[in-house]
């Protein structure tokens, strides 16, 4: 599966959020989450090479630019509108970072134990935190104006 494909499949997956912005940084992570899954299953059945490594660290560094962005943005939003679940958001928010800290570390030391677990913990997070949890502000902010 190409990227823009996966990238294009992704997009029937993820839910409207009502925030443009959000909505298109949400596509982003997908489209990256994507890419990173494709370089994973490439190195199912090999050692990763100097080359591979270089696309693991400037991948992963664009996903974790990319989702502390997002979650920062998300948050500010939510703290000004005085969205309930707020604190909810951020705790989780905060548990994926952490996640992702874990998994940058045993990228640096070169170990290739991340490759299974990161790819299935991205898809999910990105599916199950805007189809259930990030919808929900949606709908507080609809009722709002």
């Amino acid at each position: 599966m190409s990227t823009s494909k996966a990238s294009q499949d992704s997009a029937c997956l993820l839910k409207n959020v009502g925030i443009m912005r959000f909505n298109k940084e949400h596509m982003r992570l997908a489209s990256y989450v994507a890419e990173f899954h494709e370089l994973v299953d490439s190195l199912k059945n090999k050692k990763p090479e100097t080359e591979d490594w270089r696309h693991i660290d400037a991948l992963f560094a664009r996903i974790l630019k990319v989702a502390s962005g997002h979650f920062k943005a998300e948050e500010e939003l939510m703290k000004t509108q005085e969205y309930p679940g707020y604190e909810s958001q951020k705790k989780q928010h905060d548990a994926f970072l952490k996640k992702m800290l874990v998994v940058q570390g045993d990228i640096r030391n070169r170990s290739i134990r991340f490759k299974d677990d990161f790819k299935s913990m991205l898809w999910d997070w990105l599916i199950t935190h805007i189809n259930e949890i990030d919808v929900e502000y949606k709908e507080f902010l609809n009722a709002k104006e």
